[in-house]
């Protein structure tokens, strides 16, 4: 008996009971209730994510308290425009234009 011969055997065979396994299987999941599955958050998560987010709070409070200009330059700079001497040079460079291009502090080492 080669396979080709057994495969037919097993063709002509019937199973002797119909079989049906959905119409068992459905009426054992209306006899059970339905079961819906608790969620617990973990402690430890619930701790980790309080401690990302307070780092992260306390980077974008540095990150926004971060001053990026110089003050003292700034103020430097004011002070100079708002100086009478700036503007009382410019008297000065109308009597000697060559004085007008060196700087007051040029003038001081110069002397």
């Amino acid at each position: 008996m080669n396979i080709e011969e057994q495969l037919q055997i097993l063709s002509r065979q019937t199973c002797p009971k119909q079989v049906d396994v959905v119409d068992a299987v459905m009426a054992q999941v209306r006899c059970k209730p339905y079961l819906r599955p608790a969620h617990r958050t973990a402690l430890w998560r619930t701790v980790a994510l309080t401690a990302v987010a307070a780092v992260a709070a306390v980077v974008v409070f540095n990150v926004a308290s971060f001053r990026s200009y110089d003050e003292e330059g700034i103020g430097r700079m004011m002070a100079y425009v708002s100086d009478y001497d700036y503007y009382a040079s410019v008297e000065t460079a109308a009597v000697n234009p060559i004085e007008c291009l060196y700087d007051d502090e040029t003038a001081e080492t110069t002397e």
